[in-house]
């Protein structure tokens, strides 16, 4: 699929020409002093009294993304996100799609000030338990949103600590929390596009806050793909000679290295030693290229 029309039209134009022109950095300078679309999570949390309450953050992203996988939450301090966080350690982060009359609730429930109670009043999300049974039963853990697409469940790890010093006074100043995430939860529709490789959810953006008085939003255009690089990986002779002095007990036919020469040279090795310590562990002395698919789907499966 190629770029919308409109976007080629905007690269060929261009803004070469213009000057650029120096912007104080403001506080919230994502927001106040330049342009940063994120997406956002509805992150899921519980008080004292058992009540779930939603807060909007767009302040969160991938933190840790091999081996262990966890989120970065910038929330702030006096926030009942936050509050709840730091007693129970555990949230769940929901992803909506776009629809334009879940805006409006999605800034009501962002407003600071006001109880969980006060903000899920009239709401039209529906919450339901976690479907994980470790978390289901749990008095610590909330809701989640039967609306949203997608769920990370998360708790906080416990190991990260970030406290920069700030003028400001404690209530304001920002909480950094890691979430290690425990499950990725997809509605079944989402997890056959998430297979299918050629499906998106439409994603509400936000701009953030302007103007003193608005929050702004964007929807997008259809995704749409560009191929790697092709011929950038290393030649499969070359391949070939590397994966076979690695191990004299495991050898790679040409075939299986046929299937490398899209890996950059940087991780090859990686990769082989990879393949080769799973040939040790099934007993194989062959490397073929079946066996380099079948180590592929595994890795897919998870």
């Amino acid at each position: 699929m190629q770029p919308p029309e409109s976007m080629q039209i905007e690269a060929k134009k261009g803004h070469r020409d213009e000057p650029f022109v120096a912007i104080p950095v403001r506080d919230n300078f994502y927001q106040s002093s330049s342009f940063f679309p994120m997406p956002f999570a509805m992150i899921t949390t519980i008080n004292e009294q058992g009540t779930t309450s939603i807060g909007p953050h767009s302040l969160v992203f991938p933190f840790d993304i091999s081996e262990s996988h966890s989120m970065m939450l910038v929330s702030r301090a006096s926030s009942n996100t936050a509050t709840n966080l730091r007693r129970t350690g555990k949230c769940a982060l929901n992803f909506i799609e776009y629809k334009r009359d879940w805006m409006e609730h999605v800034v009501n429930l962002g407003w600071p000030g006001q109880t969980p109670e006060e903000k899920m009043e009239g709401v039209p999300f529906e919450m339901t338990k976690s479907p994980t049974p470790e978390f289901s039963d749990d008095e610590d853990y909330p809701l989640i949103m039967a609306d949203a697409f997608q769920v990370y469940e998360c708790v906080m790890d416990g190991k990260f600590e970030y406290h920069p010093h700030r003028e400001a006074a404690a209530p304001l100043i920002e909480n950094f929390f890691a979430l290690r995430v425990e499950n990725v939860l997809l509605k079944e529709s989402f997890k056959t596009k998430l297979d299918s490789l050629q499906e998106f959810p439409d994603m509400p953006l936000s701009y953030g806050f302007r103007g003193g008085s608005e929050f702004w939003f964007a929807t997008h255009n259809q995704p749409f793909h560009i191929p790697v690089p092709q011929g950038k990986g290393p030649d499969h002779n070359r391949i070939y000679y590397q994966a076979n002095k690695i191990d004299p007990g495991v050898r790679f036919d040409e075939e299986a290295c046929k299937l490398l020469t899209g890996i950059p040279q940087l991780f090859l090795e990686v990769v082989l030693k990879g393949l080769v310590d799973a040939a040790n562990e099934q007993g194989v002395t062959m490397i073929d290229a079946d066996f380099v698919k079948a180590v592929e789907e595994q890795r897919k499966a998870g």
